[in-house]
């Protein structure tokens, strides 16, 4: 890699971690076609770029949700116990799946993206048509089982298609639970550093069928994460800051149009 390639992976890494801090998404949306380009150019193209995709991608997001949640912490938009019943359940569904897909041979990533694109499109229709109605607090469901259920879901996504989740928990929380948009965020980037340490535990600790890198441990390819990792300090405390200053109306809308780039990204792959 030349360093052209490690100055292009920072600034991808910057914009992935600024739309972590700014929607509580994780950023994978821009981590995978990123890493997977990086993955290719250095020779994978094998039945495990999928998995290797994956892995590196929610490596990544363990840094960018991490430093996002630190600065949601520091503004006094922080709900750890939320946080927590959200993230048990998850760790154990995302887990699960990642095992099945590791030791399998039945994962379809077509199949998987025509059910995603679909619940994508709902996600995206919903946003943009629904109004958003007042968060009184008679109207706030807030009980564990919606939280745990959420995050059971979450972790599923997370495990397979590798964008932290966060693409499902805000607008489930926003619409079918009435909780404040900023409450969501705040929620969705608490969870997912905790799916992507245990499945990050999970890729370091696990035997590649194939080695790319002399900087390479498990799936982890330092080379191409390392950059990424890096710029999250500078750029996911800047979304977290702006979010704070806008309104409910436009983080809903710029959540809307960020889902709207990821069900066409899907679309893009599967008939292009």
């Amino acid at each position: 890699m030349e360093p052209i390639d490690y100055l292009i992976l920072f600034i991808f890494g910057g914009l992935a971690a600024f739309l972590s801090g700014f929607l509580g998404v994780g950023g994978g949306v821009v981590y995978i076609p990123i890493i997977e380009y990086y993955l290719k150019k250095l020779g994978i193209h094998s039945d495990i770029l999928v998995k290797t995709i994956l892995a590196n991608s929610l490596f990544t997001i363990i840094f960018s949700g991490s430093v996002s949640s630190y600065y949601q912490y520091k503004n006094g938009n922080f709900y750890p116990k939320q946080i927590i019943q959200t993230a048990l359940p998850g760790i154990v569904s995302a887990l699960l799946i990642t095992y099945l897909i590791k030791h399998g041979t039945w994962y379809n990533k077509t199949v998987f993206s025509y059910v995603f694109g679909s619940m994508l499109l709902l996600i995206v229709a919903k946003m943009y048509l629904t109004k958003p109605k007042t968060n009184s607090k008679h109207l706030v469901k807030d009980k564990v089982i919606y939280y745990g259920s959420t995050g059971f879901l979450a972790g599923i996504v997370t495990a397979f298609s590798g964008l932290g989740g966060g693409v499902v928990m805000t607008p489930i929380f926003t619409d079918l639970f009435k909780q404040p948009i900023k409450k969501a965020s705040s929620i969705s980037n608490g969870v997912i550093p905790f799916f992507a340490i245990a499945m990050g535990i999970y890729n370091l600790t696990d035997i590649p069928d194939q080695i790319i890198s002399h900087y390479q441990i498990g799936y982890i390819v330092l080379p191409i994460v390392m950059p990424l990792i890096l710029s999250t300090f500078i750029f996911a405390p800047i979304g977290v800051n702006l979010s704070q200053k806008t309104s409910h109306k436009i983080i809903r809308f710029t959540f809307a149009s960020f889902a709207s780039i990821v069900f066409f990204k899907l679309m893009y792959e599967l008939f292009i």
